[in-house]
């Protein structure tokens, strides 16, 4: 006899006396199966079976298809009920399968664990297994005959432990727990080696650096074992209201357009949701109701760069594929006779602090080409630089001056097409005034669509990136904010605005030799010279001549 479509892969169905198998077998017929066999108390408080919406059966799809799935949903999306329902399933059924769930809270726990003793004691005799003999269901764990059963932990102290391997792993609002790093790094190694093992992650966004963010950003990138999806709240028919006297405005009407499947009837639950319970606020409304994967995520930090431009570029960009040896992700190969820009911002040394990031501009196109982020000391740093820049056809290097390290690695390597600020600093030279123009005219390249961005590393950083370098806010698990790669776009912002490169030159010679014996050395202020000439070129020559009267 074959398998049932929705059986896990692995996984044996424990043969209980007394149970129909077959109809315990058809419960693993299709995702929502089972699910649709559970008892729950309605919101009217009536009692009756679960009847799953679109939305909830999108996600019990996923979580048929794919073993880790980390899942971004709205509020009161209703993807608890469906979640514990699955944990039950697996672990009331099938053989030895111990499963976990874990709340922010120990009272959030123990109330969703209710829900799991009203559907187990409410099933039909001869579909529900057994607990083990002499051990009654409590209030965080139950036990089944065959070996198989599940309890609940709290992911809200500093250090939660799951002091078991374990099968079937559900966390939910993992976005509110207060030490996210800590938990993860304590509950997923009970996990990580179980060959068979699921795992299912879902909440509403929370904190934006946060250890979540990370995660979810990193599943976007197709980086780990999870699997992202995002649910679409104007899809969901508890999201609707009476459009009754309801007129759009004209703001309202090109929010619809930009989400497929959206009506009327779910901008007039925007509207009452705004101004019941969210005071208005349009960013707390997105932090409950995200209106994309990159929405809702709320922090103590100002992202200055333009929101809805970095989301035009997502729809188009690449997770970056696995970096060169000794250089980094190739996006594009270099063309013969292009010239191209390395920027770079190095960590210093040490096993800890920032991350060293670089990222390799086409300066004809104003396209990222290449990207590579890690802790690296600055030595290794250097080495990856100077391979690049050779890779690239000697492109111009750009350094932040600020790690001096780094430079003095690359001088004592005889690194030749080095960007200085002056005659007497090499690199990048990171004052606030120059961070700043760099900001801003980062922000007008993206607007104007001047300068490409193609990896999702780097647009995500930007989502976030807020300018603040020193005093960056921590979580609490001491969790801080990297724009290692978001510094890399400020710096070529600001190089590339401030020199036009043409296809046929060598890469950036300099406007003048200030003593070095190959004559490499190209400074800002070059640049800016260049800049200067290049508006002197722009002005209008029959505007009349200054005249002094005496």
């Amino acid at each position: 006899m074959n398998a049932p479509a929705s059986l896990p892969g692995g996984a044996k169905i424990a043969q209980i006396p007394g149970l129909h198998m077959g109809k315990v077998r058809a419960l693993f017929s299709t995702p929502w199966a089972f699910v649709s066999m559970c008892q729950i108390v309605r919101e009217d408080e009536s009692i009756g079976y679960l009847e799953p919406t679109n939305i909830q059966m999108k996600f019990l799809q996923a979580c048929a298809d794919y073993r880790w799935v980390i899942c971004d949903k709205f509020r009161q999306a209703k993807i608890t009920t469906p979640s514990v329902m699955l944990l039950l399933r697996d672990c009331m059924y099938l053989e030895g399968v111990k499963g976990v769930l874990i709340a922010e809270r120990q009272d959030t726990a123990e109330d969703i664990f209710e829900r799991i003793l009203f559907a187990y004691k409410n099933l039909p005799d001869d579909v529900r297994v057994p607990v083990e003999t002499g051990r009654k269901p409590g209030t965080t764990q139950i036990h089944f005959v065959h070996g198989g059963g599940i309890k609940v932990l709290t992911a809200g102290g500093r250090s939660p432990a799951v002091g078991r391997s374990i099968d079937r792993l559900l966390l939910t609002e993992f976005g509110e727990a207060q030490w996210q790093r800590k938990a993860a790094a304590n509950i997923f190694p009970a996990v990580n080696k179980r060959q068979n093992a699921r795992v299912v992650l879902e909440s509403t966004p929370g904190a934006s650096g946060s250890h979540h963010e990370t995660m979810w950003h990193n599943a976007l990138e197709g980086k780990g074992r999870f699997h992202p999806v995002f649910l679409e709240w104007w899809l969901d028919p508890s999201c609707r209201v009476d459009p009754v006297g309801f007129r759009p405005t004209d703001t309202e009407l090109e929010y619809m357009k930009r989400h497929p499947g959206m009506d009327v009837h779910n901008l007039a639950f925007r509207r009452i949701s705004l101004q019941t319970e969210m005071a208005n606020d349009e960013r707390l409304f997105t932090s409950k109701y995200p209106s994309d994967p990159y929405d809702g995520w709320l922090g103590g930090g100002a992202p200055i760069m333009p929101v809805d431009v970095l989301k035009d570029c997502l729809l188009s960009s690449v997770v970056p594929p696995e970096p060169m040896p000794k250089g980094a992700s190739l996006l594009e190969r270099p063309v013969k006779g292009r010239a191209y820009l390395v920027c770079a911002d190095p960590a210093g040394f040490g096993s800890t602090g920032d991350n060293s990031a670089v990222t390799v501009w086409d300066a004809i196109e104003r396209r990222e080409v290449a990207v590579w982020e890690g802790r690296e000391d600055p030595g290794r740093f250097a080495e990856r630089l100077l391979n690049l820049q050779r890779f690239y056809n000697h492109a111009l290097l750009a350094v932040e001056s600020n790690a001096a390290a780094c430079i003095a690695m690359l001088k004592d390597k005889g690194a030749r097409n080095l960007l200085w600020t002056d005659r007497n600093h090499p690199g990048w030279y990171a004052t606030e005034k120059r961070v700043q123009e760099g900001e801003a005219r980062l922000v007008r390249m993206l607007r104007d669509s001047e300068l490409t961005i193609k990896s999702k590393p780097l647009l995500h950083q930007l989502l976030n990136y807020d300018g603040n370098r020193t005093k960056r806010a921590a979580n609490n698990d001491g969790t801080t904010h990297h724009f290692d790669l978001a510094r890399t776009a400020v710096m070529a912002a600001d190089v590339l605005s401030r020199r036009r490169f043409t296809a046929d030159e060598a890469p950036a010679q300099p406007a003048q030799d200030f003593g070095t014996p190959d004559g490499s050395r190209v400074t800002i202020a070059d640049l800016d010279r260049f800049k200067h000439h290049e508006r002197a070129a722009a002005r209008n020559p029959f505007k009349p001549i200054n005249r002094e009267w005496t």
